[in-house]
C-alpha cells in the first residue's frame, strides 16, 4: 500500500464519525484512530502527517514479531530524562529485560521483554501516548 492510499484512509477517517479504522491486506496491517472529545479515554493522538509516518507496516515474517503495549498510557523510552534509552535498534534483549515504561494513572509500569530477541524497530517516540495492544517494538 502506498502513501497516497494511506493519506486517503486518513482523510476518510477525519471526515467521518468513525473513531478508528483497521485494515489488513496481504502481509500489512494498518491501524488508525482519532481523538474523541468528551471521552474518558481517547483512542489516540490527532491524525496528522506524523501518524502517517508511524503507521505500522510489519510484514508477517516468522522471524519478526511486535511487542505490544499491555495498557493505555504514556510511553517512556528511558528511566529518567537524564539517562539513556532502555533499548536501541539492533540491541539484543533477554527475557525479563526492562524495555520501556508506560505511565498509567500516575503509576510507572516497567514493561519487560517476554522473550529473547533483537530490537529491529522502535515504533513509538518518548512521551507519546499509546493504546492498549499498540505495537511498540519490532523484534527478531
Amino acid at each position: 500500500m502506498d502513501i497516497n492510499k494511506i493519506k486517503e484512509l486518513v482523510n476518510i477517517l477525519e471526515n467521518s464519525s468513525l473513531t478508528s479504522l483497521e485494515i489488513e491486506q496481504d502481509d500489512m496491517k494498518i491501524k488508525l484512530g482519532k481523538e474523541i472529545e468528551n471521552k474518558v479515554i481517547s483512542t489516540s493522538n490527532k491524525i496528522d502527517n506524523k501518524l502517517i509516518k508511524d503507521v505500522v507496516e510489519v510484514k508477517e515474517d516468522s522471524n519478526k514479531q511486535t511487542i505490544n503495549s499491555p495498557l493505555v498510557g504514556t510511553f517512556y523510552s528511558k528511566p529518567s530524562p537524564e539517562e539513556n534509552d532502555f533499548v536501541q535498534v539492533n540491541q539484543k534483549i533477554n527475557k525479563g529485560d526492562v524495555i520501556c515504561i508506560i505511565e498509567a494513572m500516575k503509576v510507572m509500569n516497567e514493561i519487560k521483554a517476554e522473550k529473547d530477541g533483537i530490537i529491529k524497530e522502535i515504533l513509538v517516540a518518548n512521551e507519546e501516548l499509546v493504546e492498549f495492544d499498540q505495537p511498540l517494538f519490532v523484534i527478531e
